[in-house]
């Protein structure tokens, strides 16, 4: 998945797509309640979507209120609701025969999931008039639009002079000649990012600037939500020693500022280090530091790591060569 190109799709393209389908096939959908395509399927239901899973070693079973179906072909013509959009959960070499069925039942979108990218069967389904999108995931992108995806700190790549509407299907679509344009989205300067990245102005008062968050807890709507939030099937607000509104707005303006993908924030210094460590490293692996560092880093990196089995090499950092004499084969990371 690391390895394929991201394809810039524009927001209002991915919203004109979310907004105007209404009924989804999902080629792939699992049983398994701990599945994406599962927590795909769910969060997507509840959002309004009918979906119609397609997977032929469970056609014929109940699978979240409807039944399950072999293949493309096989969901019924007389349905109330026509597929628009066919979402898929299957290896990128199958993507040429489920463009193919998705032509033959007369779906508009064929929208392949993250880590699936098949540029020929793309072509085939665009000659055909298809929409198509690639290395996406219609939850992920329904949450980032929505202003949900914001909630965890991720860097959505919008700037909010409103209360964010989320994408939510339409009763009546636009015409299919309606299209938007597939023009680039719309870029920032550092100062913009800086005052209003990961914020959004309060729906119902309009406030600007982001309150502090005081609370611990959250309240959920019921039993099933609650389940969902902690499987991590929704976005939403657990706990606020996982997440917490004010910290997310940070979180997210720091991973703008900085080009990342996401940011967590922690509530000191060593926490965040060790964070970082903890990620990278394994018992047995090295890292490099500074030894021009705060004495609690000092101590940090050298005694209680220790205990963890890493080790760190510090070293004079006037002369950038003493980083690489450091090096081993076993090291994983440099701190300055």
């Amino acid at each position: 998945m690391a390895d394929l190109e991201p394809i810039p799709y524009s927001d209002q393209r991915i919203r004109h797509i979310l907004e105007t389908v209404r009924t989804i096939a999902m080629v792939g959908a699992s049983t398994n309640w701990n599945r994406p395509s599962y927590f795909v399927m769910k969060y997507l239901q509840g959002k309004g979507y009918r979906v119609i899973p397609v997977n032929p070693t469970a056609a014929g079973q109940t699978l979240l209120g409807e039944k399950v179906y072999a293949s493309l072909k096989d969901i019924p013509r007389d349905i109330p609701d026509k597929i628009d959009m066919v979402d898929m959960f299957r290896a990128a070499s199958e993507a040429p025969a489920v463009v193919a069925d998705a032509i033959a039942i007369g779906a508009k979108v064929v929208w392949m999931q993250l880590g699936i990218r098949n540029d020929e069967a793309a072509a085939a389904g665009e000659a055909a008039g298809l929409e198509v999108v690639m290395n996406r995931c219609p939850k992920i992108e329904f949450g980032r639009l929505g202003g949900e995806l914001s909630w965890s700190g991720v860097n959505s790549g919008i700037i909010q002079n409103r209360a964010p509407v989320p994408p939510l299907p339409r009763r009546v679509p636009k015409s299919a000649g309606d299209r938007p344009s597939s023009s680039a989205n719309q870029t920032y300067g550092f100062e913009t990012l800086a005052i209003h990245a990961g914020a959004a102005p309060d729906p119902t008062t309009g406030a600007r600037s982001t309150p502090i968050y005081q609370t611990t807890a959250y309240v959920f709507d019921d039993v099933d939500h609650a389940a969902s939030l902690f499987n991590l099937h929704n976005f939403g607000y657990i706990y606020s020693r996982l997440t917490n509104p004010t910290v997310a707005v940070l979180e997210e303006r720091i991973a703008s500022l900085e080009g990342g993908r996401a940011a967590v924030a922690a509530a000191s210094g060593h926490a965040a280090q060790f964070l970082i460590f903890f990620t990278l490293l394994s018992p047995g692996d090295e890292f490099v530091a500074s030894r021009n560092l705060y004495g609690g880093s000092l101590t940090q990196f050298g005694l209680s790591f220790k205990k963890l089995g890493w080790t760190c090499h510090f070293v004079d950092p006037t002369d950038p060569d003493n980083f690489r004499k450091a090096i081993t084969p076993k090291t994983k990371a440099i701190f300055l």
